[in-house]
């Protein structure tokens, strides 16, 4: 194994977002239409909240495609600046009631059916060709992870947590051995197979971080890692609700005469196509 992690590629930065939506009735939008970064944008018919992830000007709104369907979408023009509209300090776990917590986790679409039986189950993809992002996330991040977890399980009196990593995952596997001796409630395994039952809730490590971000900062977690595969993988942080179009543009990347897979789904029209947090691969093959 090489001594560093392969590199990857940022595209924080794109020109619009499109943030789904159902109904123009459940949004919030000022008169002037400008959004800063987190700016709470609304909710869907299901109470999940919308914020924006970068400030800018709402433009309009178009039908785009997403991972198995349509949606309605906001467009945003990105100002590039990523103003918010304040700027929340640190809070620290120790001044915070688990009823504010609850209320973070809720806000930002994170709350799940949780009590002190539950067994904390953390889920971390992996594919050498196709699927690197937790790989990163794991490996840039792993203190954070822990620290995070074990916060988690203090607020919520949750004896356990079993961090799942691939076997073949080493890179992630050597991260987290440096530091996790001094979590005893946190143990790392190879499948969560086993991990079925009701007495078990699942977080992926991306929502872990996510968490981290809700409780402590009062933010959403506006960012997420795709690995691109057009013969050889590249992995890349970007924005969410960025253009897959615009993003292999900015990549230089031909898909002239390709056809594109995400998540092994081929997709019929590139150009109207969104990244989300369920998109995790893409492929790009010649016809």
């Amino acid at each position: 194994m090489s001594k560093e992690i392969q590199k990857y590629i940022t595209y924080l930065s794109p020109e619009f977002i499109y943030v789904p939506f159902d109904r123009m009735d459940l949004l919030h939008i000022k008169r002037s239409k400008l959004v800063q970064n987190n700016y709470y944008l609304g909710q869907n018919n299901d109470g999940k909240r919308l914020f924006s992830p970068v400030s800018g000007k709402i433009i309009g709104t178009r039908e785009m495609s997403f991972l198995n369907k349509k949606s309605n979408t906001l467009v945003i023009e990105n100002n590039f600046i990523d103003k918010r509209e304040k700027l929340n300090p640190f809070k620290s776990i120790s001044k915070l009631k688990k009823a504010d917590i609850i209320e973070s986790l809720a806000k930002y679409n994170l709350n799940k059916k949780i009590n002190s039986k539950t067994t904390l189950v953390v889920t971390s993809l992996y594919n050498k060709k196709y699927d690197l992002g937790d790989m990163v996330i794991n490996y840039e991040s792993y203190e954070q992870i822990l620290e995070a977890i074990d916060e988690f399980l203090d607020i919520f009196n949750m004896k356990n947590c079993y961090i799942c990593i691939d076997k073949n995952d080493l890179y992630s596997i050597t991260a987290y051995e440096k530091y996790i001796n001094a979590f005893l409630n946190i143990c790392i395994v190879n499948s969560n197979r086993k991990f079925k039952d009701d007495n078990c809730v699942f977080y992926s490590i991306e929502e872990i971080l996510a968490i981290h971000k809700a409780i402590h900062l009062d933010y959403m977690y506006d960012n997420t890692i795709i690995t691109i595969n057009d013969g050889k993988p590249t992995i890349v942080k970007v924005k969410i609700y960025s253009s897959l179009y615009e993003l292999l543009k900015a990549l230089k990347i031909n898909i002239k005469n390709k056809v594109v897979y995400v998540n092994n789904n081929k997709i019929d029209d590139v150009k109207d196509f969104v990244i989300d947090f369920g998109v995790r691969s893409i492929i790009i093959k010649d016809k």
